[in-house]
């Protein structure tokens, strides 16, 4: 993961916390101090702008296993400021509490391939794109 600053075009910071993972999203939380990342490996890594560092990872929690499959989009909450939410191939949302360390609630459904989850400003209302292939033709 590198940092450009769009202006002058140069690498401000760059970071590798696991060499085999490939990240496929990224989003910042509404006051830029918090960037989530996920991809391959199905864990939820949160970075602390100010200082650069890895905050907290999250996959399961208690009974709840968390993803089981690639992550393709990861999107804070703009209300609630310790909640995110992640996508991907394994047909579920994650709902996670940074505050937990892990996800607190999870919802069955939507197979998420790209980036395709977004909060209304009201941090109560998701919308989630799904792509499903009909098996019956």
């Amino acid at each position: 993961m590198k940092h450009w600053h769009s202006t002058s075009g140069k690498c401000l910071h760059s970071r590798c916390d696991n060499p085999d993972n490939h990240l496929y999203c990224l989003d910042f939380n509404t006051d830029g101090t918090l960037l989530a990342a996920a991809g391959r490996d199905c864990h939820i890594r949160i970075y602390d702008e100010t200082t650069k560092s890895l905050a907290v990872t999250m996959k399961e929690r208690g009974e709840l296993p968390g993803h089981s499959n690639r992550v393709f989009c990861v999107k804070f909450n703009p209300v609630q400021r310790d909640m995110l939410v992640s996508g991907g191939w394994d047909n579920t949302l994650q709902i996670y509490d940074i505050r937990q360390k892990g996800p607190i609630e999870s919802i069955y459904g939507p197979h998420v391939c790209g980036d395709s989850l977004d909060f209304r400003n009201d941090g109560y209302t998701l919308l989630a794109g799904s792509y499903r292939q009909d098996d019956a033709i």
